[in-house]
Order: structure tokens, then sequence, then C-alpha cells
């Protein structure tokens, strides 16, 4: 089943290939989809109209909380995030009546990343309140996994692979799974992919409202993190703060897993059965989707679970062997961004938490250009 809406420019050509934004989900579980406002086709129109300096006009109803949030707070938040975004006017035809019951459904994604297992071992495995228990698990395909200049088959192609384990974890767990399909990343530009993805995540659970009233997205980072290292990702700048001004009287969005550091989600992870099976945290294309051992993510993941001595543990997962032969250089890169990269300096300082030793001065001096992890 799918729920659309047209996009036009008024003032200038479109650049873009699609005149429509969809979401589509098995017709079985049609009922999520919200078709009383257009909630979900407001944040991504709000942010191409910003970028191309044109005003916004939504030919229909939305939320009245996510309207004033938009009026007073998301344009500055987006402004101060990215440069190249400017206020717009904003218009709608008027606001939606609020919900006489809200949906059952306590949701949060599966990407079988680290945050997104240490969310759900939180909140499913620990949870006993039904009203926080995640009871659904969901998989957006929305262009997240592409990268610059990827086909739109290959792209399509990834993500339906990637989504296998998520598959599988929901399936052992005994949780329902939802694949959500939708055109958002056609609105995109390439130079924009760690900015606008945030979005479409956003877009995407807002889509489901009808059906979901609470949906867990877990954070990059920890609220220290946030502070004082400065990110180019909407994750590690605003998400925090931005996604409670998201929320519509039908769905609370919670930014999970701020009160941990990654490495703190490893160990939490480190001993879970369904982590050591599925854990997939690479950021590059593998034709069956599994972790590439040679990426920063696979490596400083790999790293984190050596410090604590749990490495040989994820072996399904990982190519431990690779992973010996190189990871000198990759301790040597962190040593040399001590406290530039967050992930980098969270390591070292996890290192240091556990007596592991970590490259000499000597070492770094010597093996210098060798440290770079392509």
């Amino acid at each position: 089943m799918r729920l659309e809406a047209d996009i036009n420019f008024t003032d200038m050509q479109s650049p873009y290939p699609d005149k429509t934004i969809y979401f589509e989900i098995d017709k079985k579980y049609g009922y999520m989809l919200n078709d009383d406002s257009y909630d979900a086709f407001v944040l991504v129109p709000l942010w191409l109209a910003m970028l191309h300096k044109q005003d916004l006009y939504i030919r229909g109803k939305i939320s009245k909380k996510l309207y004033q949030n938009i009026k007073w707070y998301i344009q500055k938040i987006w402004c101060d995030f990215y440069d190249a975004l400017s206020p717009v006017t904003f218009l709608v035809d008027g606001f939606s009546q609020p919900p006489k019951k809200l949906g059952k459904i306590v949701g949060a994604g599966i990407s079988c990343g680290v945050d997104s297992l240490c969310t759900l071992y939180d909140h499913f495995v620990k949870e006993n309140d039904p009203d926080y228990k995640i009871n659904a698990l969901f998989y957006f395909d929305c262009g997240i996994l592409a990268q610059i200049g990827m086909e739109d088959n290959l792209m399509r192609e990834l993500a339906v692979t990637r989504s296998e384990p998520g598959q599988k974890v929901a399936q052992e767990l005994g949780l329902p799974y939802h694949y959500l399909k939708t055109n958002l990343k056609s609105f995109r530009k390439d130079e924009d992919i760690t900015k606008y993805n945030y979005i479409a995540i956003y877009s995407c659970a807002l889509s489901l409202s009808n059906g979901m009233s609470r949906y867990y997205m877990p954070a990059e980072r920890t609220y220290e993190q946030i502070k004082n290292f400065h990110a180019h990702s909407m994750g590690g700048f605003c998400e925090s703060y931005l996604v409670p001004l998201v929320e519509t009287e039908k769905i609370e969005l919670i930014i999970d897993g701020c009160q941990y550091r990654r490495v703190d989600k490893i160990k939490i992870l480190s001993e879970w059965e369904i982590a050591k099976k599925y854990l997939n945290v690479c950021w590059r294309y593998t034709p069956d989707g599994s972790n590439c051992c040679h990426c920063p993510k696979c490596f400083r993941t790999m790293l984190a679970l050596e410090i604590m001595g749990k490495l040989e543990n994820f072996s399904r997962v990982f190519d431990i062997d690779e992973y010996k032969k190189n990871s000198l250089g990759f301790k040597v890169s962190c040593m040399q961004n001590y406290g530039k990269d967050v992930y980098d300096t969270e390591n070292v300082d996890f290192a240091k938490e556990n007596n592991f030793p970590m490259p000499t001065k000597r070492e770094c001096f010597v093996l210098g250009n060798q440290a770079t992890i392509i």
C-alpha cells in the first residue's frame, strides 16, 4: 500500500527526477500509514525550500505541534547546522485533528549496527513496561546506504541485502518486521547525504504514525561528545534536541543511546548471542552485505572488542585474522587522532581504562603515513 503526494516547484525548474514522494509498505500493514495529514511530507520539502530559497506551501493539513515547531525552532536549527539553508515562509491549509486514540506499536529501526542493537537490547530484552517495550522492528529503505554516484538498482539491492540480518533478528526474538520503502533519496543531492538521511528517517517514522505511537531512534554520540566535537552530520550536531521538535500529537520520537559511549554499547552487546551472530557495522558496499573488516567503522568496533578481550567471540561477523594483520596501523591512527576524532578518542580512553597497550610515541612516529585507513 502506498501513501503519496505531489511536489512542485513554481518559481524554478525542478532539479530532481521525481514529482511525487511516496512511502510504501506491505498491504496488510497499510493501516499504519498516516493518511490523515501531510506530516510525513513536510520535512523533505521544507529542506528543499530552504536550500533553493523558495517559500513552502503545503496544500493540506498537518499537525499543529509540528507546524509550531517548524515556525519557531526547526528552521533556525537547520540554518545553524548548514550554511546553505535560509529561512522561508511556511504555509499550510490547516491542522489535523488530534487522534482519539494512539497506535499500539512501539517501534525501533534494526540495521544490526552497534547503536540499533543496543537500543533493542535495552528496550526489548531489559524493558518490562509495555508502554515502552519494543514490539515491532522496522527497516526504512530511504537511501541512507547510498554512496555518491551509486545507481538506483544497486542501492535497492544493497538495501534489501543489508535488511536481511534484521529480519533474522526479528524472527529469533519473535517480533514483527516491517520493510518501508520510499523514494525520498530522489530529492537529495549527493553532497547532502550525511545531512539529508536523518530527515528521511524522521519522515518515514511520521508516515507510520496511524499505527505507531512511539519510535526509538538510536543516537550516534553521547551528550558530552555532542558538546565537545563539532560534527558534519545532523546526528552529531543537533539530533538530540531536534527530534523532539519533529514529533506530532500522534507519535513520540525518542533519541536513545546518548547515555552511552559507543564502546560502552559494544560492551553491553559483547555477551549477547544475537549481536555475536548479526552485528553489522560496515559502511562500505560488499556484495553479500557483510562487514568488510577494512573500513574505520569495522576497525574501531573490532578494536573495542579486542580491548575487552571479546574479539574472538565475534568471529562469525568479522575476519579476525585480517584485522590482526592491519590493526597496528589503525591503532597508530587512533593515537594520532586523539582529541580530534570522537571515536578514536574514546577508543584510546577505553584502552587506558582497561590497561590495554596502545602504540608508543616511537611506533606512531615510525609508522607515520602507514597508519591511514582507506
